[in-house]
Parts: structure tokens; sequence; C-alpha cells
């Protein structure tokens, strides 16, 4: 049928029904191409109601490019748990995603989801005060995130990374539940190789700050045994048997600027005291993303390896 012999409130009609579908041209034709044509990966941000902390509590989740392109396919999982003071946003924002792709673009790692729940300043433990953060990543985010996302929902394709707060929580987590990953990584992780004290003097910014996490995290004052039972260097004693087969990574600058160089090499120690296999790194550089991002290959290379996600070259 001809235009010039259709009624005009008809064309009137179809002209608003396709404004409405499709109000930019332009912009439908790259929806539908996006999928085929994506060569990075891509962020979202939601929300996952979590049992345990009583509420809704939000995350993001980093999805491969292949992702669109194969809507058949089951990708291995990475948890990534951020650091004290930030959210889930800085896993993009501080260029974790952009080292992601660039990785990916030069064959150096596979496809994996990455997904990054908040975790507010809680070092992801159950506190002492009741707050239930382990709980809400093992029994709330981690079955939301393998029901609602493609994911192999394989403990051998599941690996648990953080950074500073996040790298102690990864530790603290894959070991009291090493049955649910296949590794760990853990990047300038908050490890404590003793139970801070009270600084001695006012001037002693790095002491007051290390007692002040301690007090936040272990009971204020800080609980002996509650720190033994959370912290990295205790669950080597108390689970080594359990603990050994996971494959275990980590690093930290020599110049971090909390001391947390001295937890992770007692870390080191009592690990290789324990005969339990693991990959530890001392290198130049601070504490925080900066660093993380300077280790974006190693880091990642090890993930990757770690969940069988085969570099593909292009």
């Amino acid at each position: 049928m001809r235009a010039r012999n259709v009624p005009r409130f008809v064309l009137a009609s179809l002209v608003a029904v396709l404004v409405t579908v499709y109000p930019n041209p332009a912009a439908a034709s790259q929806d539908a191409t996006a999928g085929s044509a994506r060569t990075t990966g891509r962020v979202e941000y939601g929300s996952f109601p979590s049992k345990s902390l009583g509420a809704d509590v939000g995350f993001a989740v980093s999805l491969p490019p292949s992702y669109d392109r194969e809507p058949s396919r089951r990708f291995p999982l990475v948890i990534f748990l951020h650091g004290l003071f930030n959210s889930e946003r800085d896993w993009e924002g501080r260029g974790i995603q952009a080292q992601i792709d660039r990785l990916r673009s030069e064959g150096a790692i596979g496809e994996f989801i990455v997904a990054v729940p908040y975790g507010a300043n809680s070092f992801y433990l159950n506190a002492k005060d009741g707050t239930r953060y382990e709980d809400a990543i093992v029994l709330d985010f981690l079955p939301f995130i393998d029901k609602t996302f493609r994911t192999s929902a394989k403990p051998s394709e599941r690996v648990i990374q953080g950074i500073s707060m996040g790298g102690f929580g990864a530790l603290v987590i894959a070991f009291k539940h090493p049955e649910l990953f296949t590794a760990v990584a853990a990047h300038c992780a908050a490890i404590f190789e003793e139970l801070p004290k009270p600084p001695v003097a006012a001037t002693d910014r790095r002491g007051t700050y290390r007692y002040e996490i301690a007090t936040r995290i272990f009971g204020n004052p800080p609980d002996g045994a509650f720190f033994k039972e959370n912290n990295p260097l205790g669950l080597v004693e108390s689970r080594s048997g359990a603990i050994k087969g996971l494959k275990i990574y980590f690093d930290v600058g020599e110049q971090d600027r909390y001391g947390f160089a001295a937890g992770n090499r007692a870390f080191d120690s009592v690990l290789t005291k324990a005969g339990i296999p693991h990959e530890f790194h001392l290198t130049d550089g601070d504490h925080g993303w900066a660093y993380l991002v300077g280790r974006s290959d190693a880091a990642f290379g090890f993930v990757s390896g770690a969940l069988g996600a085969k570099a593909v070259r292009g």
C-alpha cells in the first residue's frame, strides 16, 4: 500500500507507535548490534536482598564481552571485596575495570564475571555487635549472583579477591569457607601480625589508626580470642588442613603507609611453616587502589589462571 492511499489518522498512529518504541532509530540500531560488537566488558549496578543484614545492599557486577554475544554461555566468578571507606563503585571509578579490559584486549587473561558487594566498613566479619557481613556475602550475595547472572556456580570456577580491608575479608572468608572457592587473592591486605595495643603517644599516627581499626573489628577493647578466630594468621593455625586445597596469592608494598607489610610478611611465614603452598610478593609500592592498578598483570593473571579462564587473542 502506498503512503498516499493511507488515511492521515492511520499514518499518525503508526508514527506515534514507532516513536514510542524507537525514539531514536540510530540508538535502536546500536542496541541491536551492541552485543555482537562489544569488545570490552560492561558494569551494572543494583542491589540484593540480605536477610543477614535485614536490608537491601548495593553491588556492582562486571560482565565480560562475550556475556551478551553468547547468551547460553556460563562464566567463572570472582567475588571482589573493596576497602575501607570505599564502595562497589570504586571497582570502576578507581580504574580496575579499565585494567581488566586492557588485559583481555592483550590476550593476557580470559573472561569471567566479577561481583562487588558493598561492604560498608565491616571488614566482612560477623562482628561482635551482631552485624553479619560474612553471612551476607556467603549466604545472601553469592547465591544471589549465581541465580541472577550466568555464572558456572561451581566452586572450582570461583575466586574471592579483595583489597586492603577487602583483602583481609577475602582471606578470612576463604579460610572459613574453603569449600566455596578454588582460590583467594589479596592485595595490601589489612593483616595484623598481633593484636594492636593503644598507642603510647598521641603523635603515633600509624599506631593510633591501627588501634582504631582493631577496636572497630575486634571489639573495644580488642578481644584476643575473637581476634584469633577472625584473623588470617590465626585461621592458618586452626584450619590448616581445610585450606591446603586453596590456591593462595597475596601481595603488599614495602612502603605500605599503614604498616601492613609486616602483617603480610608474618602471614607468609605462618603459611610456610604450616606447609601450605602460596604465592607472596613483597614489592615496591604504597597502599590502595593505585597499588593494585600497578599489580594488575600479576594479580589478575593469577585469578584468570586459577579459574581456568583461557585467554583468547584476537
